[in-house]
């Protein structure tokens, strides 16, 4: 809310009352909310001392419409920056119908779904609709100027600098080449202490900057889902065999790049149909989730594990040595035998057969899970329960 601090002679006889009557009043008992509107969506408009561009308001004074025309100057008093509303009567010529069509422009600015801004070619704001307040919660006085903002709404440094870098590169290319700026996405925290994902839209016009902010972290919130939901097994929360084979190309392409090993597992749970006949189903798909958590456990975080269908899973590894992908290899087939599957009152003893093979020189990635799915079968040949690397 806007309150006034200060007031001279002149106020006192435009808006009639003492210069006592000014103490902590608020600016709408003076000149009405809609006009109160306007005044607070006036942001920095020059630096301290320089007033800002007049412009007209349609304000109650006294209980009667007039046009008034403002100019707002930023003055510092007793080290406090503070905002210097100068009123007047508007020119008669024409001013009731300009200051309807700013009214008019002003409601629909106002009514638009997205932040809407116009900056000095300095970035300083002159002018924020209701929305864009909305959508961040900052006050004027908090972002006085372009500092403020970039250390509000980026509090991490790390990620300031890298929005900041995104925004002036892709405005600096959209001026060279006399365009819009090319949309995209940032996350802002507000000043509730929240995060909200912004589409940021930007074109100059002249000597002013045309903002636009687009709140999509709904519409971003769903694509994660989505695509978690198209590259997850549902049961499992493994990767599903299509998303794990895209990461087994990626990472393949990336070892061969740097001349660097790969291997490929294959593990089956051994005698998983006795399970399901004996338990049922619904046992099976428990026994199918606490053996995807267990090998989780043991694998490196830059290891991709996933499901391939039934009771049969395959991991990717970026492994030094043969001796690593098969201590790698141990260690699940330790995970997973070392104690009893806890299913309700029963404990179910489950062992896992694992096969794999270790990517040569220009070896395709079907080939090298060719070959860990023969050393699998191997395993199981040579009574389960064991691993056999290649």
């Amino acid at each position: 809310m806007l309150n006034v601090r200060y007031a001279n002679r002149s106020a006192a006889v435009l808006f009639g009352r003492g210069l006592e009557g000014f103490g902590g009043c608020s600016v709408e008992e003076l000149v009405g909310p809609e006009a109160t509107l306007i005044l607070g969506q006036i942001w920095s408009v020059a630096p301290v001392g320089v007033p800002g561009e007049p412009f007209l308001i349609r304000a109650q004074v006294q209980d009667q419409e007039r046009v008034l025309m403002v100019q707002v100057t930023k003055v510092a008093v007793e080290d406090e920056i503070l905002r210097l509303f100068s009123f007047m009567d508007a020119p008669p010529q024409g001013s009731v119908t300009l200051a309807g069509w700013q009214e008019n422009v002003t409601s629909l600015l106002n009514w638009l779904p997205f932040g809407f801004e116009i900056a000095s070619s300095d970035d300083q704001i002159q002018f924020a609709n209701s929305t864009f307040k909305e959508m961040f919660g900052y006050t004027q006085d908090e972002i006085s100027n372009i500092e403020d903002w970039w250390r509000l709404a980026y509090p991490d440094p790390d990620y300031r600098e890298f929005a900041r870098a995104q925004w002036y590169d892709s405005i600096a290319i959209a001026r060279a080449e006399n365009r819009e700026m090319t949309p995209f996405d940032l996350d802002v925290a507000t000043a509730n202490g929240g995060k909200r994902t912004i589409q940021f839209r930007h074109r100059t016009i002249g000597n002013f900057n045309v903002n636009l902010y687009i709140d999509v972290t709904r519409e971003r919130s769903y694509a994660k889902e989505l695509k978690v939901l198209a590259d997850t097994d549902p049961l499992t929360g493994a990767m599903n065999r299509r998303r794990f084979f895209e990461e087994a190309d990626r990472i393949h392409a990336k070892c061969q790049r740097s001349d660097a090993p790969v291997a490929f597992l294959m593990l089956d749970i051994d005698h998983f149909k006795t399970i399901n006949d004996c338990y049922g189903h619904g046992v099976g798909d428990r026994v199918l989730i606490e053996f995807t958590r267990r090998c989780r456990d043991v694998l490196d975080p830059g290891d991709c594990f996933g499901r391939m269908g039934g009771e049969e899973f395959a991991v990717v590894l970026s492994r030094p040595d043969p001796c690593a992908v098969h201590d790698a290899a141990e260690r699940l087939r330790r995970a997973v035998g070392a104690c009893p599957f806890g299913i309700d009152a029963d404990l179910l003893k489950v062992t896992v057969s694992v096969g794999g093979a270790i990517c040569v020189t220009d070896e395709s990635v079907g080939s090298a899970i060719s070959r860990a799915d023969n050393a699998l079968y191997d395993a199981k040949k040579a009574g389960r329960d064991r691993s056999i690397v290649r």
